[in-house]
């Protein structure tokens, strides 16, 4: 069986990521408290695969997971982008009323900010982990207290939904990356994850856009990332779609690439995941 190690618990949006992925394949879920510790589980072969979010369309891209996955030489072999719904949910017999506290991860009650403002005499509590938040609750029998997030973990834990979407914001999605200790050849691939780093010269960043451009290749997404080591010098993370193993033009946009970089490093190809 496949196991895949998560950022947080069962329950999680991590989790409903794996699920998204495999589908309807068994696979072992395994619990890790930090992104960092995904990764070593990943390295040191304790799970197949790592599950890690990448960016929201609210926040932004969580650069430390970037510099995690170039740091580790990770491969990426699949993305997801999950719908993020959240939820208030509570033990079975509370209802709103009851609720005085609710605990959760302090991007969900950012995110929720609008529900919340309709309840001020409720504290809010910035806790690790969602479904963290709703484990404690249904094992420890927390009455009056409430958190928010995924039904998943709703239905896990056996809590109650006293409120459905209560997120401000309704088109929010995090992007996930399926991450590997070493690179798996994905059949009919369409996009490819590059990593580069451009001198200070004038034009050395436009140089490579050019390039893609040129070869009528498609980015769907660049973030630069602090290079370790250096003063305000950065390295490229782009995500490109191509047309698998037998674009010409894609082969041919790398070699050129690779000629006006410090380096160039394929992350990963694999399929577009789309919504």
């Amino acid at each position: 069986m496949k196991s895949v190690s998560i950022q947080g618990i069962k329950g999680s949006f991590h989790h409903e990521a794996v699920k998204n992925f495999f589908q309807d394949q068994n696979v072992e879920i395994i619990d890790s408290p930090t992104f960092k510790s995904v990764v070593e589980d990943v390295i040191s072969g304790k799970a197949n695969y790592g599950m890690i979010a990448i960016e929201n369309s609210i926040a932004g891209a969580i650069l430390p997971n970037y510099s995690l996955i170039t740091k580790y030489k990770l491969h990426i072999i699949g993305e997801v982008i999950l719908p993020i719904k959240l939820h208030l949910l509570a033990l079975p017999e509370e209802t709103l009323d009851s609720i005085y506290e609710v605990r959760t991860h302090p991007m969900a009650l950012l995110q929720c900010e609008n529900f919340l403002e309709q309840y001020p005499n409720w504290k809010l509590l910035s806790k690790d982990d969602t479904a963290t938040c709703a484990y404690n609750i249904s094992l420890n029998k927390m009455k009056g207290i409430a958190t928010i997030g995924s039904k998943l973990a709703a239905e896990m834990y056996h809590l109650t939904i006293l409120k459905e979407n209560i997120h401000d914001v309704s088109d929010n999605y995090t992007r996930f990356y399926l991450l590997a200790a070493s690179p798996q050849k994905i059949e009919n691939f369409s996009k490819a994850s590059l990593y580069f780093t451009t001198d200070h010269t004038m034009g050395s960043l436009a140089r490579v856009l050019n390039i893609l451009a040129k070869y009528k290749i498609n980015i769907t997404k660049i973030q630069s990332v602090p290079l370790k080591g250096s003063i305000f010098q950065y390295s490229f993370h782009a995500d490109i779609l191509t047309n698998g193993e037998k674009d010409d033009n894609y082969y041919k946009a790398l070699e050129e690439i690779k000629q006006n970089t410090g380096f160039l490093n394929v992350l990963g190809e694999y399929k577009e995941y789309k919504v």
